[in-house]
């Protein structure tokens, strides 16, 4: 039996604690007619038969199914389902047809859970659909979102009347680099996309394009203009008279940009289950390191983008009991890959969490104030250490205090703080 977990029945300890009748089903992918998403998901909260939600896994496996009709036979489904170690299993699915008549089930060792099976009313569209609803207000509440978002409202509270014309300008003006600054001009009218793009390097633009057709298939967008920074660098400086309302990936403390999640963020929604790269909710699978396991070091790979990072390659050769940094691409400083390299191979998302969660730090090298979030691995505890450039605006603004786990290496922070230091004063 899985630790943390009590038997159902204490005169025979060998029983499965898990009780299919008591356990509770959450999320939108129980109303998959209601809610169009690129994948749908829910949460099995697994509770034994007295009521109390379990911590670890289940001894069992839950099988899910989704069945019913469409124009090609039977539905086309894609299921997964994901063990987070604490007691809860993400189910996500993805539909590649319409469906109609579909039934939900969800069994463990061949009993319903909750109310399964979950007969679904209308049809199951699937994320490729142009099948969008007449109200977006309709379709984030069906989706659950907030009816208000603090920091979007701060962040857009200086343009309630905008001059786009003017800002245009401004922006073609200002940042006019063409081989390092480069932005798009996003018009959205009558629900369909258009968009001129400026400078050199523009191909990211695939990024922004794939979640604005994607809203325009789910909801009726207003009219609407934006503009688009492609670039891993903020534009905008707060210093500047003319506040240009540009939406960016990146953010920080000196810069007005209006902070939008990142594009590996962005792709991991739109292509979930589909061709995605880096499978953002996959990482919930890994199995936890509890912390008195991990070792007192901390791990970090990446290209040169800034000097500081090669100052990093420096303290692991010095500390490589407490730091194990290393290169995996030259490209700014190619003159000095004798000195720096060889280079270490580049790690794939899903395995860069095998050393990330055996270590006791996450260290979060210079380089763009590009905001990936340091939280990702879910369920993996460590201690983040921050060398930044500049100072990275969070999507949440400040991130919350905590209080570090017992057991911190100083030496750990105190090399770590002083290349911070450093790069602080070369930005």
């Amino acid at each position: 039996m899985a630790s943390g977990n009590l038997p159902a029945d204490p005169a025979d300890p060998g029983a499965d604690p898990v009780d299919p009748a008591r356990c509770r089903l959450t999320g939108p992918g129980l109303r998959p007619d209601e809610v169009v998403l690129p994948a749908r998901y829910f949460f099995i909260h697994t509770v034994d038969r007295h009521g109390n939600e379990l911590t670890s896994s289940p001894d069992g496996v839950f099988e899910v199914s989704l069945s019913g009709d469409s124009a090609r036979g039977p539905c086309h489904v894609n299921m997964q389902t994901l063990d987070r170690h604490d007691g809860t299993v993400m189910v996500r699915y993805r539909v590649f047809v319409t469906c109609r008549n579909a039934v939900l089930r969800v069994l463990y060792r061949g009993q319903h859970v909750a109310d399964s099976p979950y007969k679904i009313d209308g049809p199951i569209y699937a994320e490729e659909c142009p099948c969008p609803v007449d109200s977006l207000e309709d379709w984030l509440a069906s989706a659950g979102c907030p009816a208000s978002h603090p920091q979007i409202e701060r962040d857009l509270r200086p343009y309630h009347n905008v001059d786009f014309d003017g800002v245009l300008a401004a922006a073609t003006s200002q940042f006019s680099h063409a081989g390092s600054q480069s932005f798009c001009n996003y018009v959205v009218k009558d629900n369909q996309l258009h968009r001129r793009c400026y400078g050199k390097y523009v191909g990211f633009h695939i990024f922004m394009d794939a979640i604005l057709l994607s809203l325009t298939r789910k909801a009726r967008l207003p009219d609407l203009e934006l503009l688009i920074n492609l670039g891993d660098w903020p534009l905008v400086r707060s210093e500047k008279q003319l506040a240009l309302p540009m939406f960016s990936w990146c953010g920080s403390t000196e810069t007005d940009d209006i902070v939008l999640p990142t594009y590996e963020l962005t792709e991991a929604s739109v292509e979930c289950m589909g061709r995605v790269m880096l499978d953002m909710l996959s990482v919930q699978s890994k199995e936890h390191v509890p912390w008195e396991q991990k070792q007192n070091m901390s791990f970090w790979r990446g290209r040169d983008s800034r000097r500081e990072r090669l100052r990093l390659v420096d303290i692991s050769r010095e500390r490589p009991d407490l730091v194990d940094a290393a290169l995996t691409h030259f490209f700014f400083f190619k003159a000095e890959e004798k000195t720096y390299g060889p280079t270490q191979p580049r790690i794939s998302f899903f395995d860069f969490f095998k050393p990330v969660c055996a270590q006791r730090y996450r260290l979060s090298a210079c380089g763009a104030p590009r905001f990936v979030s340091i939280h990702s691995p879910a369920g993996c505890p460590a201690a983040d250490l921050l060398q930044t450039a500049g100072s990275p605006r969070a999507l949440e603004g400040e991130p919350t205090p905590v209080t570090p786990p017992p057991g911190l290496n100083p030496t750990v922070i105190a090399l770590i703080s002083a290349a911070a230091v450093e790069c602080r004063a070369d930005s």
